[in-house]
């Protein structure tokens, strides 16, 4: 199992219901961020902000090209706030490119992934257990939304078979 790649559907599938009117909840921050973009960046946020505020992210537009962030879903780390931000408009840009998705799905697909573990990360037994129990309760388990697996399982007569060749 690849632990970025399942949380990633464990997060879409929950965002893709946020989106759709069940909204996430936000952690308010005690000291709201000042958040400075380019003016294309600006452009793209300021268009996102309707569908930001249901996937947890509270965030208005303070100026030219500025933004205040006073709260975020309670994934994200504290401290974190405006990179999440930032590296959530370059993964909707990426998908950008691929005109068939909608923007809400281009958004959600970024939030997951914004959002989701690191390859690499360690977690606990506790964590990889939920995980596992998470991606296992979606809808489509076996892969992204973008169709990358996100694990690969042996049967046991394919083991058999291949180390029987061994012997």
């Amino acid at each position: 199992m690849d632990q970025n790649l399942a949380h990633q559907r464990v997060l879409y599938e929950r965002l893709a219901v946020a989106i759709n009117g069940h909204s996430v909840s936000s952690q308010q921050s005690l000291f709201p961020i000042n958040l400075q973009l380019s003016s294309a960046d600006a452009v793209l946020l300021s268009e996102l902000l309707p569908e930001l505020q249901l996937l947890g992210y509270q965030v208005e537009s303070f100026g030219k090209d500025s933004f205040i962030i006073q709260g975020v879903p309670a994934d994200v780390l504290k401290g974190n706030e405006k990179n999440a931000i930032e590296q959530l408009l370059d993964e909707y840009k990426h998908f950008n490119s691929d005109v068939k998705l909608s923007k809400r799905e281009m958004l959600i697909r970024s939030v997951a992934k914004q959002q989701a573990v690191k390859a690499g990360m360690t977690l606990e037994e506790k964590e990889m257990k939920a995980l596992i129990t998470e991606l296992f309760n979606c809808a489509q388990s076996n892969i992204t939304p973008d169709g990358k697996p996100t694990y690969i399982e042996f049967k046991k007569e394919y083991l058999e078979k291949l180390f029987s060749g061994m012997r």
